[in-house]
């Protein structure tokens, strides 16, 4: 974990350092870690998809002692049926092999959250655009800056503002995110929580369309609608849709130990499938375009329901 104080900075170094891994696994995140058993072991239905880490052995039973059916070579995306804990507590799970089944070790696996494709042909889909906050303007913290540029191009406005331009115009504050950017968006300040919050963010963006709404509180199903009717949403999730880290600031006026999302991060969302249960999402940090699935986007946004619409 990254000292707080460097929050976004040393977090921006290391996605760009892991750039190439994160691309070659087709944006794959976060290890399972065992979970202890809380009760005798049953099988439970999984609806999420999984990536082996390394080479693996599908046998036909749960445990090491159990025959080999097939190896299976290391980034190899699987879909189990169910899962199921062994008597030391470690997840083995159900696949498909031909036209047979095995079980394959939890240790193996990763769960595979972000998707290049929504995997539905009738998923709604915003073609907005995608401005990198790391090149050529390098701006480690303009996550929240980029997303509402991207938002506001794709409905018309703003098509002719520079990124930094935009960046540079924004209201700023010594320390309070709740009234303007608080420090830099392009190098990082000790102790300071270096974010836009939505109220000053879509006041900043009505200076190009009056239809830019701080929608702070809205729920996913309202986030959804807001898609349906052709809108880009500003969300505040968390980087690479991690579980949120809650720690304490010093916001200034704001107060001197606030609460908030430790792991932040901001960006556009641009699409849904109701099919595959998948969001599409704009991300400035060096990424672009990909799909995350349901629980792992609702998770990250249910932290705070920070959101600004573009309408």
């Amino acid at each position: 974990m990254f000292n707080i104080t460097t929050r976004k900075y040393k977090r921006v170094l290391t996605v760009v350092a892991l750039s190439t891994t994160l691309m070659a696994t087709t944006f794959v995140t976060d290890f399972i870690k065992p979970i202890s058993a809380q009760a005798a072991s049953v099988e439970e239905s999984v609806s999420s998809q999984y990536m082996l880490k390394a080479n693996g052995n599908v046998r036909n039973g749960i445990g090491t002692n159990h025959k080999i059916l097939k190896t299976l070579k290391k980034g190899t995306t699987i879909k189990p049926i169910v899962r199921k804990q062994n008597s030391q507590n470690t997840y083995w799970y159900k696949i498909k092999i031909g036209s047979s089944y095995g079980w394959i070790s939890g240790t193996l696996l990763t769960k595979k959250i972000i998707y290049k494709t929504s995997g539905d042909s009738k998923a709604i889909s915003l073609k907005v655009p995608y401005i990198n906050q790391l090149k050529p303007i390098y701006a480690p913290f303009g996550c929240e800056g980029a997303s509402l540029l991207q938002a506001l191009q794709f409905k018309g406005y703003a098509k002719k503002t520079s990124y930094k331009k935009f960046l540079n115009n924004m209201p700023k504050t010594k320390r309070n995110p709740y009234k303007g950017f608080a420090g830099s968006p392009y190098y990082s300040i000790n102790g300071v929580f270096q974010s836009i919050f939505p109220k000053p963010l879509a006041n900043y963006g009505k200076k190009y369309s009056s239809s830019v709404k701080n929608i702070t509180g809205a729920s996913a199903k309202n986030l959804r609608q807001e898609l349906s009717a052709g809108n880009p949403i500003v969300v505040y999730v968390t980087l690479d849709f991690s579980k949120p880290i809650w720690t304490k600031w010093n916001m200034g006026a704001a107060g001197k130990k606030v609460k908030m999302v430790d792991n932040l991060h901001v960006m556009t969302l641009a699409g849904y499938s109701s099919k595959t249960k998948r969001y599409k999402v704009i991300d400035p940090n060096n990424k672009g375009e990909y799909w995350v699935n349901k629980y792992e986007f609702e998770r990250a946004y249910n932290a705070l329901k920070y959101a600004v619409v573009v309408r």
